[in-house]
């Protein structure tokens, strides 16, 4: 039942494109949305301390649940450098969360959450022009994350959480063989991949020198999974299709990165706090994409361990920056405002391919919370600039698609409510 629930998740959990860079995403707390994520972790205003900064929950040290979710609009316009062919894409998700957390005495404080850390769609039409190089490319990952957090003096808390982490895959793609001198031998691939279960952690601690400043730095572990799950051929010739068409298996291995997040709050009065963060993601651990033939296929000319396919992404590490404003207006409202700027993964456009097209992004964000009694409604909106570029990457041996991509964006709408006991 536990894993049934957390592939529900994960299907709902996925964009046109990651609104981080790579294929990373924040967007499992509303009023970190509304602030850019600027303090995430420290600023303690909701429950989602523990999916930034397990340590963080010593800060909103009552007991409560929280639940909400990220509503996503994407577009993008991207041509064909050779013919200049011109197309647009625009398609919603949906990114819910859940967090919870129960003090157990003035030191102790135990919590657990659901959410989306990693998630990835690009999706195109099946007879784009680019279709040889990527269709779909789908890459969902969801933790369930029990945590912990121990202050031993008013000015430090510690803090772990245990990330059990499901992911799963899909890629699918077009092409054909005319190039070797096999006229009429165009096909569709379907390849899907799972890992059940692969289990990571993250570490966090916060600093109180004073009662309104909060320091705080964390640690995110890298989760290793192995994918396995099998690539159907679709070939339209007949002879190709007799000897080819079908289910073959197949594995691959991603590696979610390790990051590291500073974060810091101050409350310049009682109305107004300022915060801020800045995130590093160690992405260069994505050196390759390879799909591993775990059976003699294709007539027997892939043997089992041979790759079907091999991307090179040599992907380079990047940093995310970003500060935010609370202002409370009264004891019932609070507004918010923040910015941020996230570098891009890819080096040079040669490292670009049309399943991650990924470029830096600039965030505008704006968010408002009411509060009564034990309840506070939540509710965030940010702005995605993406900078576009030209995607000439593709598989090892094969050009790739040379696409430009332009005004590529987001238009984020997020909300939630919390109860606090």
């Amino acid at each position: 039942m536990f894993k049934k629930t957390l592939y529900m998740l994960s299907i709902m959990s996925v964009s046109t494109m990651a609104l981080a860079s790579g294929y990373q995403i924040s967007e499992y707390s509303t009023t970190n949305l509304g602030r850019a994520f600027a303090g995430a972790g420290v600023v303690g205003d909701d429950f989602s301390a523990l999916g930034y900064n397990p340590a963080g929950m010593a800060i909103n040290s009552t007991s409560g649940i929280q639940g909400g979710a990220a509503g996503i609009l994407l577009h993008s316009d991207y041509r064909d450098n050779t013919t200049g062919e011109k197309h647009s894409s625009k398609m919603g998700r949906v990114l819910p969360h859940f967090f919870a957390q129960y003090k157990l005495n003035e030191q102790v404080v135990v919590g657990a959450g659901i959410y989306t850390p990693y998630g990835l769609v690009t999706d195109y039409n099946n007879d784009w022009f680019g279709r040889k190089h990527g269709v779909l490319s789908e890459l969902k990952a969801v933790d369930f994350s029990p945590a912990i957090s121990y202050k031993p003096h008013k000015m430090i808390s510690f803090g772990v959480a245990l990330n059990v982490q499901y992911a799963d895959a899909r890629l699918t793609g077009a092409g054909d063989l005319s190039a070797m001198g096999r006229p009429g031998s165009d096909y569709i691939t379907d390849l899907k991949g799972k890992d059940e279960t692969s289990v990571g952690y993250s570490l966090g601690v916060v600093l109180t020198p004073r009662e309104d400043v909060r320091l705080g730095i964390s640690y995110r572990s890298k989760v290793e999974h192995k994918l396995k799950g099998n690539i159907k051929f679709n070939f339209t010739n007949p002879m190709y299709a007799a000897m080819l068409n079908g289910k073959h298996d197949i594995s691959a291995k991603i590696t979610t990165p390790e990051l590291l997040l500073i974060s810091g709050s101050y409350d310049v009065c009682d109305k107004l706090t300022l915060s801020a963060s800045a995130r590093w993601t160690r992405w260069t651990r994505f050196k390759n994409l390879d799909i591993i033939a775990e059976e003699a296929m294709l007539g027997g000319a892939r043997q089992p361990g041979m790759a079907i396919s091999s991307t090179h992404e040599n992907w380079k590490n990047t940093w995310f920056y970003s500060v935010g404003a609370d202002y409370k207006i009264n004891e019932n409202w609070t507004v918010r405002l923040g910015a941020a700027y996230d570098e891009t993964v890819i080096k040079t456009p040669e490292f670009r391919t049309v399943r991650v097209p990924d470029g830096r992004r600039i965030f505008a964000s704006f968010g408002l919370s009411y509060t009564t009694g034990n309840w506070q409604y939540d509710l965030g909106y940010t702005h995605v600039w993406m900078k576009g570029g030209d995607a000439t990457g593709g598989e090892r041996g094969k050009a790739g698609a040379d696409v430009h991509y332009s005004h590529a964006g987001a238009y984020m709408g997020g909300a939630s409510i919390q109860y606090k006991f």
